[in-house]
């Protein structure tokens, strides 16, 4: 020890030994004497052997600060047994004339470091640290550095030295382990730790604050979308984000359960349990079934995860247990390890499971699980490869927030698309059920244009004849006694006014159903009406009809020609004086219909041809069609009626609806 520096140290010399008496301890220096008595020798025994009998009974190890030119000094390692304390005792002098502060560092993540001075028989605690307790900052007097969970701090006062006790307790480890001891200056241990970690002198954990908000934010954004939409997906996301967060507090001593009543009692050590990692996980397969839809989309699929979320959730109960300090290494080493392979299996899984439904929402899930993976294989890489190189915390820290961060990411995107798709499908859904009441509206309307002109067709083509059937009846009843040949001619005109007015009336409600008949049976009953009209003429019927095209016309089309048609043969049969009548039906271009009605009959001049009844019914109907009529006639060169109309669309069509009467009989 250098001359001067040795004002509080109650030194006594003794031929060639250097005896140091400091609260409590006794301490040896060799000296360079060359000879030495064996009265000296023995006196120097006898008071050695009585400041071991009575101070203390063990030797403490001496550490002159600031330990040598590394700045840094080992203390020997001790195994410590499971739940038990172990203790290094030794003293630090400060030989210089500035305070020296000290940074103990203690590896392999001791559950609890406690640092004591002792001051006569009192032991006064300076500082406390370990895995199961939440985060300290350092002295003031102490330069800056990271503040971990494995360091403990004290600082001596110049020419002082102190004797100090260190206290390790192995909680959460079920079996011996050994735990070094480093003490450092604090620019050795700056050095040691890289520099460029260390802004301030409390430990800088703005990044590790920014993770955990961001996930806090998530978790009540998930919360507030549960109750807002009732969606249970929500509400799975928001339990695995508050089990994911509980988590991270844990792991950096923020929560600390281990001092609560019931888990003081049981012994559990919160820190080390990994029930809430399971848990967490647990509700991410809630989740899964429910964002994917696996129960409707794949029911097998959607078994294996109910069933594998009750193993995670199953796993985190006896995770309680086995930290609990009750179980030997081996079958930690050996659960752990198998752990480990199932969890990658499980995230391979469900990564194969977004895979297979990938979709313009799922991948964004796909995308964030894929990061979350990634994270873990770095962060294995950083363990087993990276272990020994400065900073591995750190990088741990940032692997995971980087993983987590970017799998929050991907399903903020994946919601935010979820619900513009959503919207999207509301809006067309709405458009769909506008575009429906317009359809609708406009079938009503179509609907009392038909209810229209069938009262129109009723009331002048069949009222004027049901009025004569009315007259007929009375003049039939009035001569029927004197005049009875006169009577039975006005009853057979009463019957076939009456079987035309059936005609006509069948002839209405065909037109009605035609559309929904095959075009067929619509060729058939044009050939029947010709038939039935011609039948007792003379007049031979030819038709030739394109029956492709039929089916394309509506209701109200087809009971416009039809009426038209029926109007023109009735002129023929009428007036004409024919015995043949050709009859065709066609496709003039793509979107126009073309009915010809040409008889042989006497025909007629055009300039006497006058607008009655018949004709204007016939211009009308032409009108209807959106058509055009054009008759033409010679004397003796027979009449051509000509009836040009277009075809409405396909889809037009196909928008039609079923008249109200087209399942009546008659």
């Amino acid at each position: 020890m250098p001359p001067g520096k040795n004002r509080s140290l109650n030194l006594t010399r003794q031929n060639g030994l250097f005896i140091l008496f400091q609260n409590g301890f006794l301490y040896l220096e060799e000296t360079n004497v060359s000879m030495v008595s064996a009265t000296s020798v023995s006196k120097a025994f006898l008071l050695l052997l009585v400041g071991l009998l009575l101070v203390s009974p063990l030797l403490a190890q001496r550490l002159v600060y600031p330990f040598g030119s590394t700045q840094q000094v080992d203390l020997p390692a001790a195994q410590t047994p499971s739940q038990q304390t172990t203790e290094h005792r030794f003293v630090v002098i400060n030989p210089g004339s500035q305070p020296a502060p000290v940074v103990i560092e203690v590896g392999d993540f001791a559950d609890s470091i406690r640092l004591y001075q002792e001051r006569g028989n009192a032991l006064i605690l300076l500082d406390y640290t370990g895995q199961l307790t939440a985060t300290r900052p350092p002295p003031d007097r102490v330069m800056p550095y990271l503040r971990d969970k494995n360091l403990v701090l004290f600082t001596l006062e110049p020419g002082q030295s102190a004797a100090y006790r260190l206290q390790i307790l192995n909680r959460t480890r079920v079996y011996a382990r050994s735990f070094p001891v480093r003490l450092f200056t604090p620019a050795a241990y700056k050095a040691k730790e890289a520099l460029w970690l260390y802004e301030s002198k409390y430990r800088n954990r703005s990044g590790e604050t920014f993770f955990w908000g961001i996930i806090l934010m998530m978790f009540l954004f998930t919360s507030a979308q549960f109750f807002l939409l009732r969606e249970r997906m929500y509400l799975y996301y928001a339990l695995y984000l508050l089990l994911v967060l509980v988590r991270l507090l844990m792991l950096d001593g923020f929560i600390v359960v281990d001092t609560w009543p019931v888990f003081r009692e049981i012994g559990f050590t919160g820190r080390a349990s990994l029930t809430m990692f399971f848990w967490s996980l647990s509700a991410y397969t809630l989740f899964v079934r429910s964002y994917v839809q696996l129960d409707t989309r794949a029911p097998h699929l959607n078994r294996i995860f109910y069933w594998m979320g009750w193993i995670l959730f199953g796993l985190g109960a006896f995770d309680l247990f086995i930290t609990i300090k009750r179980l030997l290494s081996p079958f930690l080493i050996v659960t752990y390890s198998f752990l480990e392979v199932s969890l990658m299996v499980f995230g391979l899984f469900t990564l194969w499971v977004l895979w297979r439904f990938y979709d313009a929402t799922i991948k964004y899930l796909f995308w964030g699980m894929v990061f979350f993976l990634t994270g873990g294989l770095i962060s294995f890489i950083n363990q087993q490869v990276f272990y020994d190189v400065p900073g591995q915390d750190f990088r741990e820290v940032l692997i995971w927030a980087t993983s987590y961060i970017a799998e929050l990411l991907a399903f903020s995107i994946g919601l935010a698309k979820r619900q513009q798709l959503a919207m999207q499908e509301k809006l067309q859904t709405q458009t769909a059920l506008v575009e429906q009441l317009k359809e609708n509206q406009r079938k009503q309307d179509q609907l009392l244009q038909i209810r229209g002109e069938i009262a129109r067709d009723l009331h002048d083509e069949l009222g004027s004849e049901l009025s004569g059937i009315s007259i007929l009846s009375q003049v039939a009843i009035g001569r029927l006694a004197h005049q009875p040949a006169l009577a039975q001619t006005a009853l057979t005109t009463i019957g076939e006014t009456a079987r035309h007015i059936m005609e006509r009336m069948r002839d209405i409600v065909w037109s009605l159903t035609l559309h929904q008949t095959k075009t067929d049976p619509a060729a058939n009953r044009l050939q029947n009406i010709a038939d039935s009209l011609f039948e007792h003429t003379g007049i031979r019927p030819v038709l030739e009809i394109s029956t492709h095209h039929l089916s394309l016309l509506p209701p109200d089309q087809w009971r416009n020609l039809s009426l038209l048609y029926r109007e023109a043969l009735y002129n023929v049969v009428k007036h004409a004086r024919a015995t043949e009548v050709t009859i065709r039906l066609v496709v003039e271009d793509a979107h126009t219909l073309c009915l010809t009605i040409h008889d042989n009959g006497i025909g007629f001049s055009p300039n006497a041809l006058s607008m009655g009844t018949g004709l204007q019914n016939q211009q009308h109907r032409a009108a209807a069609l959106d058509g055009t009529v054009q008759i033409d006639s010679k004397p003796g060169q027979g009449t051509r009626v000509i009836l040009r109309f277009p075809v409405p669309s396909t889809s037009r069509v196909e928008t039609q609806m079923p008249h109200p009467y087209a399942d009546s009989s008659l």
